[in-house]
């Protein structure tokens, strides 16, 4: 037992210097626990009113201060895209006012967003390095003294992807539909792996194979489920803060060493070494992800379980419910190899 405690405190070391190092290369301000003065007050106060009152100019602010502020219907959203890409979807509730480097607006409907019960401003485009958000936040402030303007630079797309509230074009739904239900390469990978063992195991001769099988597939999985959290820890914060039960702030720590924490134990079972260690690891990680997910399915709630963050899509409320289901099957797969490889003597 001595020797599993040491290899594990190994693991979350080693985890904790690869996530230090990641956390050099990240180009943007990564904050793991740190906020601003400001936003520290927003979150423990939850004065966010105050914290609207007292802008002064615009601001910018990321996806999760952005849609605590939705929740509380206490801004205005404004959609800076083109009319189509705004018909296709747009967030829920938002008004469209296409950023024009010409200046050539409407000027009373920018004179009537004065008198919208929600005085402060929130504008998007569409993520991914476009400014049209910024440029029409500064724009209403300079030339038409909007002072409680405030900007997100994630956009469009991640707030979709993430399940916030949005409308989309009705014509849209019937091609979400069409690839909701359809199966992945990892959902194909995990059903062969499954038959092979069920084989394996009809032949007294080949059950012995069936542990060291299992330790594969789990580290392949945990390899490869890592990867994409590794790159994006931002995004994959944004999707633990989805399940509401992390205590703000404390998912971008989270974000940023859980996925080495996957990446250590996936190279372990490969390699065959610091087996017991790297499978009381996989079994704790899979019960807690098994937990969220199905609270968060229990409370009605329809989002990305964050497993894979290529996987992400867009989904209709049923659909993204039916892929939390999905993925809880998935992980009680993983339990049973966990199991299989912890009693591998049975085989």
């Amino acid at each position: 037992m001595k020797k599993i405690y040491y290899q594990t405190l190994i693991i979350f070391l080693v985890s904790i210097f690869f996530g230090l190092i990641r956390l050099l290369f990240i180009n943007d301000d990564y904050p793991l626990i740190q906020f601003s003065e400001k936003e520290k007050e927003i979150i423990i106060n939850h004065d966010l009113e105050d914290f609207l009152l007292s802008l002064i100019e615009p601001e910018l602010i990321d996806i999760n201060l952005a849609k605590e502020l939705h929740d509380n219907d206490l801004v205005s959203f404004i959609d800076a895209r083109d009319s189509k890409d705004f018909k296709d979807g747009h967030i829920l509730g938002s008004l469209n006012i296409t950023y024009d480097p010409d200046e050539n607006y409407d000027l009373d409907l920018l004179d009537s967003l004065r008198q919208l019960d929600r005085n402060s401003l929130i504008i998007y485009c569409s993520g991914g390095g476009c400014t049209l958000g910024k440029d029409l936040s500064y724009y209403l402030y300079e030339n038409h003294d909007f002072y409680s303007v405030l900007y997100f630079e994630e956009g469009y797309p991640d707030w979709e992807q993430l399940g916030y509230p949005i409308k989309q074009a009705l014509s849209k739904e019937p091609v979400n539909s069409e690839k909701s239900y359809s199966y992945s390469n990892i959902d194909v990978f995990l059903f062969i792996s499954l038959m092979i063992i069920v084989v394996l195991y009809s032949f007294n001769n080949f059950r012995y194979c069936i542990p060291l099988i299992s330790r594969f597939i789990l580290g392949f999985i945990f390899i490869y489920f890592s990867y994409d959290k590794i790159i994006d820890p931002k995004l994959f914060a944004s999707l633990i803060n989805n399940y509401d039960i992390v205590p703000y702030g404390l998912e971008y720590s989270i974000a940023l060493f859980l996925p080495w924490i996957e990446m250590i134990i996936g190279v372990f079972l490969i390699l065959g070494i610091f087996i017991e260690s790297s499978i009381l690891i996989s079994f704790v990680l899979l019960v807690m992800f098994i937990f969220m997910i199905s609270q968060a399915f229990i409370r009605g709630k329809s989002i990305d379980c964050g497993c894979l963050l290529s996987n992400l899509n867009s989904d209709l409320v049923e659909e993204k419910r039916f892929h939390m289901l999905k993925r809880i099957v998935q992980d009680v797969y993983f339990l049973i190899l966990c199991l299989i490889v912890k009693y591998k003597d049975k085989f």
